[in-house]
């Protein structure tokens, strides 16, 4: 009824194995949180670039409107 296993036959995972598919997990993620800190550190850069010119097209209305 039950078959006896093969001595050299091994089932699972083994340790190395193991190992290496948890370092390659481990590293899949910090590259994809290192990713999103790069994305929203530009995003910031972007945004605070944005901000700047719409205040100088901003000032330079307000001057437009005074002379006016």
């Amino acid at each position: 009824m039950w078959k006896q296993r093969r001595p050299g036959v091994r089932h699972g995972w083994l340790l190395p194995d193991a190992l290496l598919a948890l370092g390659i997990v481990a590293l899949t993620i910090l590259l994809a949180q290192q990713a999103l800190v790069v994305t929203q550190h530009r995003e910031q850069i972007q945004t605070a670039k944005l901000r700047q010119v719409r205040a100088r097209h901003d000032h330079a209305l307000l001057k437009w409107a005074a002379v006016q």
